[in-house]
């Protein structure tokens, strides 16, 4: 019997590969799973609570979407210019984006 879908919410990678670490401990992870951990494991920048709370902290003080938050937390972008290929279609002032990059590398430490 499939299972139901409960809910839709993005995770970044690194409370994917707790996620998945965990379902591996309690049985078999399908093809698809084993094959998410592996990407997770080798991608992941920080740990999972760093990562949630840095989602958080990106939402709560600049106007981007879940989206965005999440796939910054899973790049970990190092400079501005990195950061735009992010946030292309955002108005960010030039002082927002240097704020959010020394917020990721200081989660990144």
């Amino acid at each position: 019997m499939p299972k139901e879908i409960i809910s839709v919410e993005e995770v970044p990678l690194p409370q994917v590969k707790k996620i998945l670490s965990k379902r591996a401990k309690e049985g078999d992870l399908s093809f698809q799973q084993t094959i998410t951990l592996e990407h997770a494991t080798t991608f992941s920048k920080m740990a999972p609570a760093v990562a949630a709370k840095l989602v958080e902290r990106l939402l709560k003080k600049f106007e981007i979407t879940r989206a965005q938050a999440v796939q910054i937390v899973n790049i970990a972008p190092t400079t501005e210019e990195e950061l735009k290929t992010i946030l292309t279609s955002t108005s960010l002032t030039p002082e927002h984006l240097t704020e959010m990059v020394d917020m990721v590398k200081r989660a990144r430490s």
